[in-house]
């Protein structure tokens, strides 16, 4: 059962990175940026704790679960409410809780943060641009924090 469960992991992982690869750097960015900002508010309300992905001692195996569960559901009520953007920045953080989860999966998880900071350099812009759309800043731990990776998911 564990060899068909990380077959199916590996899967949805790796299409998430394929997905990544297709994206321009620019568009790279305002996933980064939606990522961040998602991030921040699921720490703020409890979704996930904060600094989970800073913390050298993970969670155990099933309270990772249990957050990457939150997590999923959250994405797809982003998808229910016609927000794909939304959707796709919250699995970046289901998708990094999965491969840090699975050690058998860190390298797609570092081949995915590889991707994603490919989009670093047009980060601020895209916040920028968020604020404008929405017309109020983000909170200042997005601006702070917009270039965090996940301990364990450097990319090599």
């Amino acid at each position: 059962m564990h060899g068909r469960a990380l077959s199916a992991g590996a899967r949805e992982v790796d299409k998430f990175v394929r997905g990544l690869r297709a994206m321009d750097a620019q568009d790279m960015g305002a996933m980064v940026a939606i990522a961040t900002a998602i991030r921040v508010n699921f720490e703020t309300h409890g979704v996930i704790p904060e600094g989970v992905f800073e913390d050298d001692h993970l969670p155990s195996v099933e309270t990772l679960g249990v957050l990457q569960m939150k997590i999923n559901k959250v994405s797809r009520q982003f998808k229910k409410l016609g927000l794909p953007s939304d959707s796709a920045g919250a699995m970046v953080w289901s998708y990094s809780l999965r491969c840090l989860n699975v050690p058998e999966l860190r390298p797609l998880g570092r081949e995915m943060w590889a991707e994603l900071k490919r989009g670093f350099p047009h980060v601020k812009d895209a916040l920028e641009e968020g604020e404008g759309r929405k017309g109020e800043p983000f909170p200042e731990r997005v601006w702070q924090e917009w270039n965090l990776i996940p301990l364990g998911l450097e990319p090599e």
